[in-house]
């Protein structure tokens, strides 16, 4: 079970940051595997678009399911959950994960494959949480986005991984089923290895700020509008990044005949790309001083990548261009970490902030396959209904521009790197 330990900050030796290395180290570990079953779909779908028959607005609601649903519960279902203790709400998350998985693998029609993919979805949220907290119990605010930075790029290693072995493992196992079967087992032994590792550490300093919290944690979704903004720039974002994710594998092998192990390559570099940026952002002085800037940079560069990779079947430049989006991504780790500082803001007011952000990307994850499959449902063009997602991330554009109007300039100069 969980280990609960007081420690001042005196107390923080060498076996503190050994239980911060093995708990951080085994959360990114099983958060990298459970995501990558999820965004694995695009790789997947145009076998099981063939198996199951799918038109290209289920494929679109399929590529929706596992977020769609988050729009309406998970802010309320987030609320709840972080009264719990983050070890236990954590383990049931990723044990449940698995058990999806494995009902994606079975699933003999679309609905039960629907479900699925909705129920992973909820599993996730709850994991997302959690997560929050126990970042917060093991990381100091000064290492917050240190900790996020590698988090979220030690997990693009794994996204990377997986995207290259996919399309093998497809051909090894003979069919996604079994591909999903094994991803599935991947899954529950990342669980079981949370429940063995995973523990708490409850600090003074942690305890303070929770129990100096008056108002529900819900406020604080009106009371810092910087989530508004954040939300927003996020939101278009992910409806491009969705969109590609799932459509552009089809796309590519359909229509700019690049094979599926290319694809795969082109997906894994993409990943690979984007986890060192992520950190770089998180760990550099001149960069942490200047996030706002980097959101409009990679914002536009973001826009530029996409175009090109639907106007050219060149391996060469579909793999390129592959790193080049890896590297404008690094706009996810600020919006992220920007939640964590702003000013006063209390544990479980970050958790239910960050579940509105993540809301945010839910809706923008949700929206892109939708409108993608439904716009060549209609129009039996799929280029074009890709294209009209490319300029959604200039949303971050203006998202940058407000909050360098409504944060003080000692905020946005602030070092924040670890």
């Amino acid at each position: 079970g969980p280990s609960v330990m007081s420690l001042s900050p005196m107390q923080d030796t060498a076996k503190t940051q050994s239980g911060r290395g093995t708990v951080i180290g085994t959360l990114t570990a099983v958060h990298a595997v459970d995501i990558s079953v999820m965004l694995l779909l695009g790789i997947l779908l145009p076998d099981i678009a063939e198996d199951l028959d799918l038109s290209p607005s289920q494929q679109g609601w399929l590529g929706s399911a596992a977020t769609i649903s988050l729009l309406f519960l998970a802010i309320p279902t987030n609320l709840w959950i972080s009264r719990f203790r983050p070890w236990r709400v954590a383990s049931l998350a990723f044990l449940a994960i698995s058990g999806f998985v494995f009902l994606q693998a079975w699933a003999p029609v679309f609905a039960l494959l629907l479900i699925a993919r909705v129920g992973m979805g909820l599993a996730f949220s709850q994991g997302q949480v959690a997560t929050t907290l126990l970042i917060q119990q093991w990381s100091t605010r000064r290492q917050v986005p240190f900790t996020n930075g590698v988090m979220i790029s030690g997990s693009d290693v794994g996204l990377g991984l997986a995207f290259f072995i996919t399309p093998f493992l497809v051909n090894w196992l003979d069919g996604w089923r079994n591909t999903l079967y094994l991803w599935g087992g991947v899954c529950l032994v990342g669980a079981l290895a949370w429940v063995v590792l995973g523990k708490e550490r409850i600090t003074p300093e942690y305890l303070q700020r929770l129990d100096s919290q008056v108002d529900t944690p819900l406020s604080s979704i009106f009371k810092y509008k910087e989530l508004w903004i954040l939300g927003m720039g996020i939101f278009g974002s992910m409806v491009l990044e969705s969109a590609f994710s799932v459509f552009w594998p089809t796309f590519a092998r359909q229509e700019l005949h690049v094979g599926a192990s290319v694809v795969g390559f082109a997906l894994g570099l993409y990943f690979f790309a984007a986890a060192p940026s992520e950190l770089l952002v998180m760990v550099m002085p001149i960069l942490t001083r200047h996030r706002l800037m980097v959101l409009v940079v990679t914002a536009l560069i973001t826009v530029v990548v996409h175009i090109g990779l639907l106007l050219t079947g060149s391996t060469a430049l579909v793999l390129l261009l592959s790193i080049a989006r890896g590297l404008s991504i690094s706009y996810f780790p600020i919006v992220i970490t920007m939640v964590y500082q702003l000013p006063d803001i209390k544990p479980r007011e970050v958790a239910v902030g960050l579940s509105f952000v993540y809301t945010c990307i839910d809706a923008g994850t949700a929206v892109g396959p939708l409108l993608v499959g439904f716009l060549q449902e209609a129009t039996g063009d799929l280029k074009m209904s890709l294209m009209i997602t490319v300029l959604f991330p200039l949303t971050l554009v203006l998202a940058a521009f407000l909050l360098r109007a409504r944060l003080p300039r000692q905020e946005l100069e602030a070092d924040l790197s670890a």
